[in-house]
């Protein structure tokens, strides 16, 4: 019995260990699906019993936001479902291009220095950049390989997600997170609060934001309310109800045609899309700004 609790314990730890690893390192890049199969089904949920919504032709492509088992999470339109990995394509694009500037620069498993050497790379080489964790690039090192370089030994020479394709893909993410619970203080998807949310949407793609919605409001670029795009940050005062704005206490995406979508911790106590016109917030409009142009 004594045996057993240890095994159980050192697996829990192993568990634990796994999960804290994964969760250091955020995905970046953008990843694209193109349909293989003549007529495939797009369904609701990830299972061949599940409800089709309806069926792409051959040659579509669909954003891929996540995966279970042999089932991708796509969006298509707008719209959010499920499409088995047999007749999907699936291929990632780079956020950005790199030239390595050391002699010969490891390229290693991890984002460690103590991973193990899976190749090198001599100066000036092009580099195609995946995505960030810390000091590190995840680099591709042949077709549907990867490793990581220390940033000390590349140069980003240009950078390819910081238009508009990137921030459709921010609002996209964001939408998946609709219906979560509002939670005071909550930055997973188990709840959130406004700031929060938008952290996380953020660190999906790569971009640190400071935790408060007021510390928020004072990074990137300032946007005037009539030129907002997708992926802007918008705040507001919504604990001053004498009619004058003095102080931002909540923030949200910009998503396009005068909407956003943000953590509703009065009406809806979850995370929902609204309209910037709507009376709640229209009159406590204060600001946006902008994290994703250069």
């Amino acid at each position: 019995m004594k045996v057993l609790k240890k095994l159980l314990l050192a697996l829990s730890v192993s568990v634990i260990t796994i999960l804290a690893i994964s969760a250091s390192v955020s995905a970046a890049s953008e990843k694209t699906g193109v349909v293989t199969g003549t007529v495939v089904n797009f369904r609701k949920e990830p299972n061949l019993s599940s409800k089709i919504l309806f069926k792409l032709k051959e040659g579509t492509k669909v954003t891929v936001i996540d995966s279970r088992g042999d089932w991708y999470h796509v969006v298509y339109n707008d719209a959010y479902g499920w499409m088995h990995s047999d007749w999907l394509d699936v291929s990632e694009k780079s956020i950005a291009t790199g030239i390595v500037t050391g002699t010969v620069v490891n390229v290693r498993s991890r984002p460690t220095t103590s991973s193990a050497v899976i190749a090198k790379y001599r100066k000036n080489t092009k580099v195609e950049i995946f995505e960030k964790s810390g000091n590190w690039y995840r680099v591709s090192i042949g077709e549907d390989r990867y490793g990581w370089m220390s940033a000390d030994w590349v140069k980003v020479k240009e950078t390819v997600s910081r238009g508009q394709a990137d921030r459709q893909a921010i609002v996209e993410y964001a939408k998946t997170l609709l219906g979560v619970k509002y939670v005071y203080g909550g930055e997973t998807p188990k709840g959130f609060d406004c700031s929060g949310f938008v952290r996380y949407v953020f660190k999906h793609f790569g971009i640190s934001l400071e935790r408060t919605c007021r510390d928020q409001a004072r990074g990137g670029k300032p946007v005037k309310k009539s030129e907002l795009k997708p992926g802007d940050l918008v705040f507001f005062d919504t604990n001053d109800d004498n009619g004058k704005l003095n102080d931002i206490s909540h923030v949200g995406i910009y998503i396009g045609d005068g909407k956003f979508i943000h953590a509703s911790a009065y009406e809806h106590k979850k995370i929902v899309i609204e309209s910037l016109s709507s009376s709640d917030y229209s009159k406590r409009y204060m600001c946006a700004r902008d994290y994703i142009s250069k």
